[in-house]
């Protein structure tokens, strides 16, 4: 028999592992990936954005106050935004999840593990939703196409699946899945790109474009 620290048994868990981040991309809720060097927004999203970095980025392990609160503030900003059509408000750059309340596999938790998970605007109509480990040794990278389908409505359709270790890619795979994101609140930043995005999946989802884009 192999013995447990075999490279075949270090493969085969990696492979697990993979797989299991993958499926948490496709259901649309990566795991931790708070980025601190967000750029600043405006004062109304502030009780937000301070009741998310108190809870941290997987809603279903805070607790209930925070879930309520987080969620209460969340509604509040629906038909605040500047702009009326806000899934037409241009995407740039990179965006760090703060916050998501998807439940079950979809919540991005890998067995005890949380990765940094970034979603990276290729242009107009593609985009990636990526999950780093290990300080980047193992990505995943989930590949998907967006259109907008009305002012407040994004169809999102999943396309294919990479995996990279240390650098290198190892796998890639056709990967199935759509959905309609509903906009709550974009708030654009001096360069006109959406610098804040309050989204449902159907679950809460918000994301923060990194200070750097």
């Amino acid at each position: 028999a192999r013995h447990p620290t075999s490279p075949a048994m270090k493969h085969a868990a990696i492979v697990l592992l993979l797989a299991a981040t993958a499926e948490a991309l496709v259901l649309g809720t990566p795991a931790r990936a708070i980025s601190r060097r967000c750029r600043l927004v405006s004062a109304s999203t502030a009780p937000l954005l301070n009741a998310v970095f108190e809870a941290g980025p997987v809603g279903i392990d805070a607790s209930e106050e925070q879930q309520s609160s987080i969620e209460s503030l969340a509604s509040a900003l629906a038909g605040t935004a500047e702009d009326a059509a806000q899934a037409r408000v241009p995407l740039k750059g990179t965006y760090d999840l703060m916050y998501s309340m998807a439940k079950g596999g979809s919540n991005g938790k890998v067995g005890p593990l949380t990765g940094k998970v970034s979603q990276i605007v290729v242009d107009e109509k593609n985009f990636i939703n990526q999950v780093s480990l290990f300080g980047g040794a193992v990505v995943v990278q989930l590949n998907a196409q967006r259109e907008v389908i009305d002012d407040n409505k994004i169809k999102v359709e999943f396309v294919e699946t990479v995996f990279k270790i240390f650098g290198k890619e190892v796998k890639r795979q056709p990967t199935k899945g759509k959905g309609v994101w509903e906009q709550v609140y974009v708030e654009r930043g001096q360069d006109g790109s959406a610098a804040l995005r309050v989204m449902r999946t159907p679950s809460l989802f918000i994301l923060r474009q990194r200070s750097d884009e």
